[in-house]
């Protein structure tokens, strides 16, 4: 026989299952029923002066644990404030995930309560912004909100959640368990693995480059493993001042010298002045592997091309720039 509760403590069973054991948040009215929830659940709620700093909170707390940072914020007026903070996430490939309070579904387009058209403006911030249609829903939109944050490149998510949804009825054993919250994961195929660092092992003076996702904890252990094996240097780039961030010393001087550059999740941006002369010399090969092929670029207004780039997807393969 089926459990019914409300939507609000299907939601807090499922941050249950997926480890949560605290939610930055600013309380409102869309969003009573989980703090109800949440509170009879044993989860810890930290309450914020605003609703931009509860992401900043989940934002940092997702950097240092690499756990989903929650933040938890009403609709309206509140998601709008917590939107902003939403871009440093995305900078910093934070496995973030903003749950917002929403008007009722059922009176969408009548002048609802605060109605807004939440996750459109938390779209272009975010890798999904979604909003919750039944009950139901709900514990299965947290599994695809979560593992989305923690999949491939990292980073923010939005999930809206309708006050009708919240207090409506839901199965509490259809919950989904800790799996459904794990990471999806890609392997960079053997062949081109070897052939990589092949490349790497005959360059003369080669670097590897990693992005802020590896400045976790883990992710520093990983890239010191890393460093170990290859005899390779490899550098961590987390800040947005790029070569300016004064705690990488003379790394732009040693950049310049490289003739082999692997970029391992790190982007040919900015902070690398897109790959462009001075900065690196003209010979200098680059090799990159990213969860999203879409960042494997060629350096724009370079002489000459990046002569091998390689992106781990769903099919992994080994492409020439």
């Amino acid at each position: 026989m089926a459990s019914r509760h409300r939507g609000a403590d299907a939601l807090v069973r499922a941050l249950t299952n997926a480890g949560v054991r605290r939610v930055f948040t600013l309380s409102g009215n869309h969003i009573m029923s989980v703090f109800d929830a949440a509170l009879d659940a044993g989860i810890s709620l930290v309450h914020t002066r605003h609703e931009a700093a509860a992401v900043f909170m989940a934002d940092a707390w997702g950097r240092l644990t690499g756990e989903p940072g929650i933040a938890l914020v009403t609709g309206g007026p509140g998601h709008a404030n917590a939107v902003g903070a939403l871009y440093t996430a995305a900078m910093a490939e934070s496995p973030l995930v903003l749950l917002s309070g929403h008007a009722p579904n059922g009176q969408l387009g009548t002048g609802a309560f605060q109605e807004m058209r939440q996750a459109e403006i938390a779209a272009p911030l975010t890798r999904l912004a979604f909003t919750s249609a039944s009950a139901d829903d709900i514990a299965r939109d947290l599994g695809r909100a979560i593992r989305t944050a923690r999949s491939g490149r990292s980073g923010p998510v939005h999930l809206s959640l309708p006050t009708d949804c919240l207090d409506g009825e839901a199965d509490i054993n259809s919950v989904p368990g800790a799996e459904a919250f794990r990471a999806e994961t890609a392997a960079l195929d053997a062949g081109a693995a070897d052939a990589m660092l092949e490349r790497l092992r005959a360059a003369r003076r080669p670097l590897i480059l990693v992005g802020p996702a590896m400045m976790t904890r883990k992710g520093r252990d990983v890239t010191a493993r890393l460093e170990s094996i290859t005899q390779i240097p490899v550098v961590g780039m987390e800040s947005p001042r790029g070569l300016a961030d004064s705690s990488l010393g003379g790394f732009a001087t040693m950049l310049a010298q490289a003739d082999a550059v692997l970029l391992l999740g790190k982007r040919l941006d900015y902070t690398l002045k897109f790959g462009r002369m001075p900065t690196f010399a003209g010979a200098c090969e680059f090799l990159q592997v990213d969860a999203d092929e879409r960042r494997v670029v060629t350096a724009a207004g370079r002489e000459g091309e990046i002569r091998v780039s390689a992106a781990i997807e769903k099919r992994p393969r080994c492409r020439k720039c």
